[in-house]
């Protein structure tokens, strides 16, 4: 027994490396590089890329004395214009705002034996204009619906009538690593799940949050293949807007709910398996819950209900403790014969009462996200390559809402807030009851990448059958969709590096009103300089 112990913590400490993470949203494309070249090459096989950012060994670090290594980060200046209406996901700290907004970090990193720091703030500024919003002289009962969001969301349409300003810890961390473990406090944006363009749980959409965090810094080998995990404690804060008050008047009657001022705690665990039978192939679990803090408990199951069972019929007083869950499975598959990969995940929203709630209503408060990757590479030599990329995401109820509605996803009971951080959905950026199918083909080189990206976005469709047809007005094509199309590339000067993209989306029926056909056009550009 003492010698299998000891085998077992060899597997985690015997490791000791300088880490750096690759942090979200990186303008250089680093982290989808690696995960490419795991599909053409042998570069980390085992790992699953579904728990992100990425740990990297870092070779540049300047030694200050013989036990301090320091390292300047890039000072990077994101930019983006919109013509007609907010437009961003997955851009962390920024906020989707007509007009123009920029973010600008810069920072360093500093090791110190086990201690690595990284202070990398974030400004955020942005023009703010307004906009065109959801009419407030629709009918009444369309009108009640659109204010039931309100109540259950912090996601306003406008984030104040001023320009915003804000400062932001962005991707700084502090962590204490013994070989393929970390520990520490961050507040870096996370990605769980394999995911390209949506992740159901845990992406970059919304700005970081503070969390502890408790992690594998490279795949932990065992006799039946390798694991790989983060379990995190966190605090979710709310917008701090208020919406005006006639946006909730119906008649003479307000409707306004209103919502708590305490922050939210979350709790928080992925965790994937790598068999050693089947190469390539990464299955997985995602899940979370979040309560206000005046409501949290003291018990160890109250801080970490992540381990609880997942049957609620197993779960004593579940509904009294007021927290919300969200969970998911996950499957990647890379195939390195074809040079491609598919993956899946499959979310709900809510408890099941037990198995046979699950074997029966399967589609009950569920969302789902599948995609394909592949590439073509005529030279094995050379470092030039073309990929598709195609991803589906599906936020919108099931035919099972007929009998059995769930309310849109990160909607729920209790947390009013819904799964926000800020204002902006913690998950799947495309938002509550929304679809979307893209298609992106990109040319790759050693220091450039170039693409062309289209996309069908269709808005809150949750919304729509539930206002347009539940209420027997019975206008079924009132959806709000878009059709995106983008062009961006990426090219490294030395030290300079810069990212740009532009775009135009159709707008069909905006803001679910015919008729009220409009165009967006948007232009991005991120500079960076390697100091």
């Amino acid at each position: 027994m003492k010698k299998l112990l000891f085998n077992f913590a060899l597997l985690f400490f015997t490791i000791n490396l300088y880490a750096q993470s690759i942090h979200l949203g990186s303008i250089d494309f680093q982290d989808e590089r690696f995960r490419n070249e795991q599909l053409i090459s042998n570069t980390n096989p085992g790992n699953s890329f579904t728990i992100r950012p990425l740990i990297i060994k870092s070779d540049s670090i300047t030694t200050l004395s013989n036990k301090i290594e320091f390292n300047f980060l890039p000072i990077t200046l994101n930019q983006q214009f919109n013509t007609l209406a907010p437009f961003g996901r997955n851009d962390g700290s920024m906020i989707p705002a007509k007009g123009y907004q920029m973010r600008i970090n810069a920072g360093f990193t500093a090791k110190y034996k086990r201690f690595n720091f990284r202070f990398n703030p974030e400004y955020v500024y942005a023009e703010n204009l307004d906009f065109e919003l959801f009419p407030n002289y629709v009918v009444s009962s369309v009108r009640l619906g659109y204010i039931n969001y309100l109540n259950h969301y912090d996601i306003p349409e406008r984030l104040g009538a001023t320009a915003y300003k804000k400062l932001f810890w962005g991707q700084s961390a502090l962590n204490y690593s013994i070989g393929k473990v970390n520990f520490g406090i961050s507040n870096e944006n996370l990605w769980w799940g394999p995911g390209k363009y949506n992740s159901l749980i845990m992406s970059n959409n919304a700005p970081g949050f503070v969390h502890f965090t408790f992690n594998s810094v490279k795949p932990v080998n065992t006799p039946i293949g390798s694991f790989e995990w983060q379990l995190i404690s966190g605090k979710l804060v709310g917008s701090g807007l208020d919406i005006p008050i006639e946006n909730y008047i119906v008649g003479t009657t307000n409707y306004k709910n209103i919502k708590s001022k305490e922050w939210r705690y979350l709790s928080g665990l992925t965790i994937n398996y790598h068999p050693k039978w089947i190469p390539g192939l990464y299955i997985g679990m995602n899940r979370i819950f979040q309560i206000y803090n005046n409501e949290l408990g003291n018990s160890f199951t109250d801080y970490f209900p992540v381990i609880t069972p997942f049957q609620k019929k197993n779960l004593k007083n579940e509904d009294a403790k007021q927290r919300d869950q969200i969970v998911s499975l996950f499957l990647r598959w890379v195939l390195k014969e074809s040079k491609s990969e598919i993956y899946f995940e499959n979310g709900w929203n809510d408890h099941k009462e037990d198995l046979w709630d699950l074997f029966q209503d399967p589609s009950h408060a569920r969302a789902l996200t599948f995609g394909f990757a592949k590439i073509f590479k005529n030279n094995e030599t050379s470092n030039h390559y073309f990929k598709f990329n195609f991803e589906h995401t599906q936020l919108q109820q099931s035919a099972d809402r007929i009998a059995r509605p769930a309310g849109a996803w990160y909607m729920h009971g209790y947390v009013k807030h819904g799964y926000t951080q800020m204002s902006q959905v913690i998950g799947a950026g495309i938002g509550p009851g929304s679809n979307s199918q893209t298609l992106d083909f990109s040319l790759w080189k050693k220091n450039e990448v170039w693409g062309f990206q289209c996309e069908r976005f269709s808005h809150n469709l949750d919304f729509a059958y539930d206002v347009y047809t539940n209420y027997n007005i019975g206008e079924y094509n009132r959806k709000w969709v878009e059709l995106i199309f983008n062009a961006y590339g990426y090219k490294n000067f030395g030290k300079i590096t810069l990212n740009g993209k532009i775009g135009t989306s159709i707008n069909r029926h905006y803001q679910w009103q015919i008729p009220n056909n409009k165009n967006n056009y948007q232009l991005l550009l991120s500079v960076q300089y390697h100091l």
